[in-house]
């Protein structure tokens, strides 16, 4: 900016300030020689002491001065005898006109004192009330370009003129400081290099400061307590300026905005770190639980088919049927381990596609109870589906999963021999589906830790440790989470446990039969 134009515009002001002291005092001369022969030296004298206060109450201390030199001219010309001229034949006078200056001085003094207490303290909670809304902004803000929007708004609003970020990345100004920018700002050569000694130094640089004095714009330091974050160019609207005001504003908000934009880098980091250690905890677990539940089941098979491989015809049909039935159900075992791990993983990454369709519940439980089978051979299953259940979008093979998962739970975790419910309703927009066992049930301050990953529980039926990775009920979770329900436990009604899951009724439009073709 021109330096001449800025002392141009000072002075200017001054000169209205002095201007408007000149003229209340006249206002107030002019009232007091329309009512002179009704007024009292003293009035007169209270009155033009009232011109000069009012004067210090709205101008700056150099116009209040000057209202007390022209009150004091004014008083003496026209209301002290000899009238009309400032000579003095009364020496009382003398002392008059010295009171009146002291006293005139004070109170514009002090008026003005008021008044610059006033300014500042509004100034502080103008201040106050833009960090408070750039602090609430920012805890807001999702993710770093939002926090860069915010930021760079509310320094534009503080020096009523436009503001541009430059973040530091690896430690350096990215290219684009360097660059033509989207505001226009950096453009200038003097501006791009006032921002890399700004970001150098730490200390503001350009419009305004000693360094780089020729730039167009003011670079403020985003400093931090151990780092520079980057910078920030200010530019004043076209024909305005950045005053100290305006500049202790933005110094403020740009502090302000470091340290809030440190707290969210930190933020990050705390989170990828703490996605990190999760990450590597699910890793060692999936290792135990495969090194653990797959060699299990690898070991039997081995030892199965090796049997049947060295067999020479001697051992008898009913021994080699065994083997083979051996081979075939820790076959299955494996299969739906690996089922639980891919699904599990699938939830996790929220890449779990549900492909809904308007088709009937009998339909994925059949196919289940088919797949268990063999799992649930002595058991009573009983199903209690009304013959008016709604059609319910689903995607099927994927609540087939969930069913299969429910029964086997129920078997693992229920005594040989003890039967299952399985039972669905129409309730307020939903199909509620229920698996109920006759086992010892789920204490009710595990209800929700068994939906956890790699939850077992504490003994199987038979007394043994339990197998599996613990996987199958947090998958049912994930499943009926993505179907748009939800999924509990209960104590059953004739005791056990009543597994629970609702499906809205809520999914594509019903597609109209297509008409069959006329003989």
């Amino acid at each position: 900016m021109d330096g001449g134009a800025s002392t141009d515009a000072r002075w200017g002001t001054r000169g209205r300030a002095y201007g408007a002291a000149v003229g209340v005092v006249a206002v107030a001369v002019t009232i007091c020689l329309s009512l002179r022969g009704r007024l009292q030296t003293t009035d007169v004298a209270m009155l033009l002491l009232a011109a000069v206060v009012i004067v210090a109450s709205r101008y700056s201390r150099g116009a209040a001065v000057v209202a007390c030199v022209v009150a004091i001219a004014g008083f003496d010309f026209f209301f002290v005898p000899p009238y009309n001229t400032l000579a003095v034949h009364d020496s009382a006078y003398v002392l008059t006109f010295g009171v009146m200056l002291l006293v005139a001085l004070a109170m514009s003094r002090l008026t003005a004192r008021i008044r610059e207490q006033a300014d500042e303290a509004r100034e502080r909670e103008r201040r106050t009330a833009a960090l408070y809304a750039l602090t609430r902004e920012l805890g807001q803000a999702q993710g770093p370009a939002a926090q860069v929007e915010i930021v760079t708004r509310h320094l534009a609003q503080a020096v009523r003129g436009r503001a541009e970020l430059a973040l530091a990345v690896n430690g350096e100004l990215p290219a684009d400081a360097a660059t033509p920018s989207p505001a226009g700002i950096f453009d200038g050569v003097a501006v791009r290099v006032a921002a890399a000694w700004a970001f150098g130094q730490g200390e503001p640089a350009g419009l305004g400061t000693p360094r780089c004095a020729e730039a167009e714009a003011l670079v403020l330091p985003l400093r931090t307590h151990t780092q520079v974050l980057g910078v920030a160019a200010l530019a004043p609207a076209a024909g305005g300026t950045i005053g100290p005001t305006e500049r202790g504003m933005a110094e403020a908000l740009a502090e302000q905005a470091a340290l809030a934009l440190e707290r969210a880098a930190l933020a990050e980091r705390h989170q990828q770190a703490r996605v990190e250690v999760e990450a590597e905890r699910l890793r060692t677990t999936l290792l135990s639980s495969l090194s653990h539940d797959l060699r299990t089941p690898l070991g039997s098979i081995e030892g199965a088919a090796s049997t049947l491989t060295e067999d020479s015809g001697t051992l008898p049909a009913a021994v080699r049927r065994e083997l083979a039935e051996t081979v075939l159900e820790e076959s299955r075992r494996m299969t739906r381990l690996v089922t639980n791990l891919l699904d599990m993983v699938r939830v996790e990454t929220g890449t779990l596609a549900v492909q809904k369709a308007w088709q009937p519940l009998e339909e994925a439980l059949g196919v289940a109870l088919l797949r268990m089978e063999d799992r649930l051979s002595g058991r009573q299953v009983e199903t209690r589906l009304p013959d008016d259940l709604p059609l319910v979008p689903i995607d099927e093979l994927l609540v087939e999963q969930v069913f299969v998962n429910l029964l086997e739970n129920a078997s693992k975790y229920t005594p040989p021999g003890s039967s299952i419910a399985i039972a669905a309703w129409a309730d307020d927009g939903a199909v509620v589906v229920e698996v109920a066992d006759r086992g010892p049930g789920v204490p009710a301050e595990q209800r929700e830790l068994v939906f956890h990953k790699f939850h077992r529980g504490p003994r199987a039926a038979n007394g043994e440790a339990p197998g599996g990775a613990g996987l199958g009920l947090t998958i049912c979770r994930g499943i009926v989470a993505a179907h748009g329900g939800r999924i509990w436990v209960e104590a059953g009604a004739g005791g056990g446990a009543a597994f629970r899951f609702s499906l809205p009724l809520d999914g594509p439009p019903v597609r109209p039969p297509a008409a069959e073709p006329a003989d």
